[in-house]
This record gives structure tokens, sequence and C-alpha cells, in this order.
């Protein structure tokens, strides 16, 4: 068996001190890390959202499952991605983060109901792309510049 000397006050509070610090780095490292992690994923969304009506399913079956599919795969990395991230993230950003991601998620389903209305002018796809990716950028460049 070791025997550890106890440590004295000064010693405690050191080490205490360094454990801060290092505790520190790591939750900013984390909220950067999300950070950035909501841009793209805001982008990808809103870049499926956009694609999505240039293949509506009443003229392009295949290029609409194409995007329904790549969206289902963007939701499971998702959430692979997130369970190892929020661990490491400071007190709150978990909720922004799923507030945003929700937001989105019911903007892309909104994209979907306007589906009819057959958009098809490239401003207007941009448009639409940045409405359902807007949560995730917002909320991502806010935890980036934190």
């Amino acid at each position: 068996m070791s025997e550890e000397k106890p440590l004295d006050p000064e010693q405690q509070l050191r080490a205490l001190g360094k454990a801060e610090a290092e505790m520190g780095r790591a939750l900013a490292y984390g909220s950067r890390l999300l950070g950035w992690y909501c841009i793209v994923l805001g982008l990808t969304i809103g870049a499926l959202a956009a694609i999505l009506q240039l293949n509506r399913p009443d003229k392009h079956v295949f290029g609409f499952w194409l995007v329904i599919t790549l969206y289902v795969i963007v939701i499971v990395v998702q959430s692979v991605v997130y369970g190892k991230l929020y661990r490491s993230l400071p007190q709150g950003y978990s909720t922004r983060y799923r507030r945003a991601f929700v937001m989105s998620i019911v903007f892309y389903a909104i994209s979907i109901a306007l589906l009819g209305l057959e958009i098809s002018h490239w401003a207007l796809l941009v448009l639409l792309g940045l409405i359902v990716a807007a949560p995730l950028l917002i909320t991502g460049t806010k935890m980036v510049r934190s």
C-alpha cells in the first residue's frame, strides 16, 4: 500500500485552483465545439430544406427520398455527436441547443408543407434555407463567441 501524506491547506487550495482552471478550459472548449457543430448542422438542414423544394415528390421521387434519407442520417449523426458533447457544456447550453434544434426541425417541417407552392427561384430557396437554419446559426454563433 502506498502511503500518501495529507495535503496541507495551501496545497489543497492550489490543487483546487488547478482543477477549476482545467475545468474552465474544458467548458470553453465544449461550448465552442458545440457552437461550430450548431452552425454546421444548421447550414446542412437549411441546405436540405432548399434542395427538397427542387425535388418535389410529384416530379422527382428519387431525389425527394434521397433528401429525406439524408435528413434522417443528419438527425441520427446529430444525436450521436450531441451524446458525446453534452457532458462538457456549461450550464444552460444544452437547453439552448435543444431549443434551437427543435425550432429548426419545426421550420423544416413547414418547408415540407410549402412543397405545394413549387418554389423554384434561387433567392427564395436561399431565404427558405436561411430561415430553417437561423435558430441553429444564431445559437451556434453565440456559443462560439462566448
